[in-house]
């Protein structure tokens, strides 16, 4: 039977119960609590094209998990055990964060930074609980994949500045150490343009400069990597040695690939200049997608049907 006519048929049943009601105004009220937090997952995602690149990019990987893991649509639209247990999460976190930041409104360091951050896993369970409320349990082991993940992104999101930096001169000079290995002629320095902006990180190469600016350091294909690692460990049920081997092999992946699309452009931009732009966009995209690709395939994603595993394992 079709998903949407198993939902259709289940809630023409739902609907006449007292319960159903319940959990909705249940959704709903904690749906309204996190309506923030939505609004600067959407304004994040819409202003930063690396942010939106990558929700993308978990989206399609969650769907390629639903399309081979046999994923089944069991007693939709019923507050199941696993979904209940997400929901007090969500509510329990998030009460918390409210109840620290109303009792201790002046702390400050590391403990106020926490506090603050508890309101995204609220964010992350609130929606986990609510698909497993819709599709049912059968859905356990892909939500819980996609809810950790998820929470992973938010948190990481919010450190894209301060990592910009330091991102971008370790791609300077990794492409300049790999330039330099084929015989290119490098530099690297600083140009300030005025009193109060900010340097500008330059490469030049045979002489050419090359502006290192924010979308070269790496920090979408890198991000994207790390969470395509991090969603496949927990997919895999790997161990905390395994899941870790996963995320270093998906940074030093994105890494790399990083580096080669700098060291293509760089190569490519003398007799390319009239194209630039263009030749630009081009690399970027194949390397991009060449590093998720691989990522995907050497950390054993899903490329045909899953075995199928019993409810109660999954």
């Amino acid at each position: 039977m079709p998903i949407r006519q198993k939902i259709a048929e289940s809630l023409s049943q739902k609907i006449k119960t007292t319960d159903f009601w319940f959990h909705c105004v249940l959704y709903a009220c904690l749906g309204a609590s996190l309506m923030p937090i939505t609004l600067w997952v959407a304004h994040n995602t819409e202003s930063q094209s690396r942010l939106f690149n990558a929700l993308i990019v978990l989206t399609f990987a969650c769907v390629m998990l639903i399309r081979f893991g046999h994923v089944e649509i069991i007693k939709p639209l019923q507050l199941n055990r696993t979904a209940l247990r997400y929901l007090w999460s969500a509510y329990g976190l998030l009460l918390l964060s409210i109840l620290a930041q109303f009792f201790a409104p002046l702390q400050e360091g590391l403990l106020a930074t926490v506090i603050s951050l508890l309101a995204i896993p609220a964010y992350c369970f609130a929606l986990g609980s609510f698909i497993l409320f819709v599709f049912g349990e059968g859905t356990k082991r892909v939500t819980k994949t996609a809810t950790i993940t998820l929470c992973a992104f938010l948190l990481l999101s919010i450190f894209m500045e301060p990592l910009d930096w330091p991102l971008r001169t370790l791609a300077g000079k990794w492409s300049g150490a790999a330039l330099a290995t084929i015989g290119q002629t490098v530099e690297i320095g600083l140009q300030k343009l005025t009193e109060s902006g900010a340097p500008n990180l330059i490469l030049l190469v045979n002489g050419h400069p090359f502006n290192v600016a924010a979308e070269c350091n790496g920090f979408g294909v890198i991000l994207t990597s790390l969470l395509l690692a991090l969603l496949l460990a927990i997919y895999r049920r790997l161990s905390i040695f395994d899941t870790a081997l996963n995320l270093i092999a998906g940074i030093i992946l994105g890494f790399i690939f990083n580096t080669l699309r700098i060291v293509i452009i760089v190569l490519l931009a003398p007799s390319l200049m009239s194209h630039y732009h263009l030749m630009h966009e081009i690399v970027g995209f194949i390397t991009y997608w060449g590093c998720l690709i691989l990522v995907w395939r050497l950390l054993n994603g899903p490329v045909n049907d899953e075995p199928v595993m019993p409810t109660s394992q999954q």
